[in-house]
C-alpha cells in the first residue's frame, strides 16, 4: 500500500535535509561567521519557524559583535594613549615640559656613543637661577612655578632642533648642545642663553629680573661619562658664581664671560 504525501508537508529525507540546513548555520555562527543565514520556505512550518528564529540570533550576534569590537578599539586607542602619556611623563618635567634628568642623561649617553664613533664635539650647560629662592619666598610657589615655566620656555626658544633641555632640580636646568664647533661656540651660546633668561618677568601684577649661573663643558678625552660631563658644567656654574652674577663659565679653560645683566631679581610690584 501507498502513501501520498499531504499538500505542503514534508518527506522525511527533507525535513532532514532542512534541518540539517539549519544545524549548519547554528555552526557557522557558532565559528563567529555570523553572516550566515538559513533558507526560510514559505510553508510556515516549525522547521521554517527555527530557521527565522536562528536568523534573528545571527542578527542579534553580528550587532553584538560589532558594538563589542567598536568598544575593544575605543579601549585599545584610550590605552595607547595613556600609555604614550605615561612614557611623556616618565621622560618629561611635569611643570615646564621640558626632559627630565632620565631623558637628558640617556640622551647624553647615546651623543657620548656618536661622539666616540664620529668624534664630533658637543657641549654641556648647567644653568642655576641666581635668585630663584628671593622670588618663591617673597611672592610664593605659584610664582616660582611661573617664573620656571618663563626660563623654560626662554632656553628652548635658543636652542636648535637637535639640542636638548632638561630641568634637574628646582631651579636648575641642563642644556646638551649638539654637534658644536668648540667650546668658544658653547660659551657663545651660554651667554646668548644667560642674556636671554636676564629680560624681566611678568609674574601675575609683579615685574621681576633675574640672572642665571650658567657653566659649560665640553665633551672631550677624560669626560667619558654622562655623570663626568654633567659635574665638569656643573663645577663650572659655581665658578660661574663666584665670578658674580650672570656670569658663564667654560669648565678647563679659566674663561669666564659676563652675561648681559638687567638687575637682582628684587620682586616688585608692577605699576598699575
Amino acid at each position: 500500500m501507498t502513501t501520498t504525501p499531504v499538500p505542503g508537508t514534508d518527506t522525511a529525507p527533507d525535513l532532514e535535509r532542512r534541518l540539517g540546513e539549519v544545524v549548519a548555520v547554528i555552526q557557522e555562527l557558532a565559528a563567529l561567521r555570523f553572516d550566515a543565514r538559513a533558507t526560510v520556505g514559505a510553508a510556515g512550518d516549525i522547521v521554517d519557524a527555527v530557521a527565522a528564529g536562528v536568523n534573528a540570533l545571527g542578527e542579534e550576534l553580528a550587532a553584538s559583535y560589532e558594538e563589542i569590537e567598536r568598544r575593544v578599539a575605543d579601549r585599545t586607542a584610550e590605552l595607547a594613549i595613556a600609555t604614550q602619556e605615561l612614557r611623556r611623563r616618565a621622560l618629561h618635567d611635569d611643570l615646564t615640559g621640558l626632559a627630565n634628568r632620565t631623558a637628558f642623561w640617556d640622551r647624553l649617553a647615546h651623543r657620548l656613543e656618536r661622539a666616540d664613533r664620529r668624534g664630533a664635539a658637543f657641549a654641556v650647560l648647567f644653568l642655576d637661577l641666581d635668585d630663584f629662592k628671593a622670588v618663591n619666598d617673597t611672592l610664593g610657589h605659584a610664582a616660582g612655578d611661573q617664573l620656571l615655566v618663563e626660563v623654560a620656555r626662554r632656553i628652548r626658544g635658543e636652542l636648535r632642533a637637535g639640542d636638548t633641555a632638561a630641568r634637574v632640580g628646582g631651579d636648575e636646568f641642563v642644556v646638551l648642545l649638539d654637534d658644536v664647533a668648540s667650546g668658544d661656540v658653547a660659551l657663545a651660546v651660554a651667554r646668548r642663553v644667560g642674556e636671554r633668561l636676564c629680560a624681566p618677568y611678568e609674574l601675575g601684577t609683579h615685574r621681576v629680573t633675574t640672572t642665571s649661573s650658567i657653566g659649560v663643558a665640553v665633551g672631550r678625552h677624560g669626560l667619558q661619562t654622562p655623570d663626568a660631563i654633567v659635574a665638569a658644567a656643573d663645577a663650572a656654574m659655581y665658578d660661574a658664581k663666584r665670578s658674580g652674577r650672570g656670569a658663564c663659565v667654560l669648565h678647563g679653560a679659566g674663561r669666564t664671560g659676563e652675561a648681559t645683566s638687567v638687575g637682582v631679581a628684587a620682586p616688585e610690584a608692577s605699576p598699575g
